[in-house]
């Protein structure tokens, strides 16, 4: 939850009088136009970003004040564009999920072993627990970085854009998998998503921000509105029901394809 958030990179505010709830148990999709503050909200939330003034509490907690291993067994995140160690191999890599759970004195565990095959295996990333990070595609080291936030098994999931790299039936394939995480588990998951009709089907909840601020938040339905994309993003749209999930889809209208789109509307 963030309450009257301010954040700032030097003088430059970003954000500003924000407010965002975020339900627990549920899948959460941030939306918005570029440089609008999606990311920067993301590493305030987890600690990354010291807000100018307001706060970001985590169970009646201010996460800013948390000692960073206690945070990080309950918060994962996965930031856009994470840098790996040069020559680290993927099961190294997805090991390092399992730091927050590991004491001054304690050792490796048989539960360190099945968390990090656990999350090799829902990622599909088994076959390449062997090779260096470095060696990968884009797709495939993507999926390794969302392996290693599933090894450190937290009870909230923060994901800037976690489809990033990937192609279309990848995306849908890792919005299963946090799908899947969040109903077996109860996890909470908030991301950052670009594709407003994936962050429609997959999220309970959705956030769209505009100028620093929380233009709309609720379910997809209430959100992803003709007006609101219009607001949002400076695009005129048609949204239309989604046959296959019954949730909004949207359908921009580019110059070229106004008066057609329009005129079967």
């Amino acid at each position: 939850m963030a309450q009257d958030l301010a954040l700032a990179y030097g003088e430059r505010i970003v954000i500003e009088h924000l407010d965002l709830a975020v339900p627990a148990g549920r899948i959460t999709a941030i939306v918005g136009a570029n440089a609008c503050g999606k990311s920067t909200l993301l590493r305030s939330m987890s600690r990354l970003l010291a807000p100018r003034a307001g706060t970001v509490l985590l169970d009646g907690r201010a996460v800013h004040r948390t000692p960073a291993k206690e945070l990080a067994r309950t918060l994962g995140l996965l930031p856009q564009s994470p840098i790996a160690p040069e020559g680290i191999t993927v099961a190294d890599l997805v090991g390092r999920g399992r730091h927050p759970h590991q004491g001054v004195f304690s050792r490796w565990s048989r539960d360190d072993d099945a968390a990090v095959a656990a999350a090799l295996e829902a990622t599909q990333t088994t076959t390449l627990a062997d090779r260096a990070v470095d060696e990968l595609s884009g797709g495939q080291r993507q999926r390794v970085w969302i392996a290693m936030a599933l090894a450190q098994q937290t009870d909230l999931l923060l994901l800037d854009e976690p489809t990033t790299f990937l192609d279309v039936a990848h995306q849908v394939e890792v919005l299963d998998l946090l799908t899947d995480l969040n109903r077996t588990r109860g996890t909470t998951i908030v991301m950052v998503l670009h594709d407003l009709n994936l962050a429609a089907r997959y999220a309970d909840h959705l956030v769209a921000l505009a100028g620093g601020r929380v233009h709309a938040a609720g379910e997809p339905t209430d959100v992803l509105t003709e007006d609101c994309i219009r607001a949002v993003f400076g695009l005129e749209s048609r949204v239309i029901v989604d046959p296959t999930s019954g949730r909004p889809l949207m359908l921009p209208l580019g110059r070229h394809h106004t008066t057609s789109a329009a005129g079967t509307a």
